[in-house]
């Protein structure tokens, strides 16, 4: 397009930095001026409306005040194009929640220092509540009535607890893991052992039957087998020890740290 018109027009110079400009003359309406300030959040936006229609509002009174009685002020394009992005900016009342305000969502009445920490506060509260751990340790039996400890007996170390049970009655794994074993160990009798990850196995011994094989995934309270009086053993219950890191530990007081306490 070219900077000269019909004969005897004056030359159009237009700004380099702002090409919709011309000086002497303003040709883009001032919400067009404004749009790209209010292009963040709704609450910076508001804000900045705000201000210019107080701005604005301060120069229409003063207009006012200069002019003879009886004659109002035509507003001006400014003023109105502000005070039509304020319109545009504004929260209408029936999406807030009850008792609130525009300035975010806070009550009415609200200091501006309330005001603002209330909305802060909300903008940092996590839609996620804490929930207890799905995963727990289970009993291996349905009734826990303990016959024997760990320790010392008979000059050798007994390794594990031994709980009352019939033959026949369900055992069931203490906690998800994988059968490491499952089959004949000589003093265990029929033994099943389910590796549980990070160094901890359990021991369940002297099932009079076994319903799960090695390799198999078990979850904590499938049953693994049925208690019985197999290996060496003198009447029929369940011999339960845990391992950690290959080692032997005191199972009641390991289970109690787990969460699960059967004293």
């Amino acid at each position: 397009m070219s900077d000269t018109g019909p004969a005897g027009a004056q030359a159009i110079r237009r700004h380099a930095a702002r090409p919709h400009r011309t000086r002497g003359q303003h040709r883009a309406s001032w919400a067009a001026e404004l749009s790209p300030l209010l292009a963040g959040t709704q609450r910076r936006y508001t804000a900045v409306v705000g201000s210019a229609v107080a701005g604005a509002s301060i120069v229409a009174m003063a207009t006012a005040a200069g002019m003879p009685s009886g004659e109002e002020p035509e507003p001006s394009r400014a003023v109105s194009d502000i005070a039509a992005l304020a319109a545009e900016a504004s929260v209408p009342e029936d999406a807030l929640p009850a008792g609130a305000s525009d300035a975010g969502s806070v009550p009415a009445g609200a200091a501006p220092g309330e005001a603002v920490a209330a909305a802060d506060t909300a903008e940092r509260v996590s839609p996620v509540t804490a929930q207890d751990a799905q995963v727990k340790w289970r009993p291996m039996l349905d009734h826990i009535t303990i016959t024997s400890l760990f320790g010392q007996r008979w000059g050798r170390n007994h390794n594990g607890v031994d709980f009352d049970a019939a033959t026949g009655d369900p055992v069931y794994a203490a906690y998800p893991g994988t059968v490491k074993h499952a089959g004949w160990e000589t003093g265990f009798g029929n033994l099943v052992i389910i590796d549980h990850g990070n160094g901890v196995e359990t021991y369940y011994a002297h099932n009079s039957k076994i319903v799960v094989a090695e390799g198999q995934w078990v979850d904590g309270g499938d049953q693994i087998s049925e208690a019985g009086n197999t290996g060496r053993s003198f009447g029929s219950h369940c011999h339960f020890e845990v391992h950690v890191n290959g080692e032997p530990v005191e199972p009641l007081n390991y289970l109690s740290g787990v969460g699960l306490d059967l004293r």
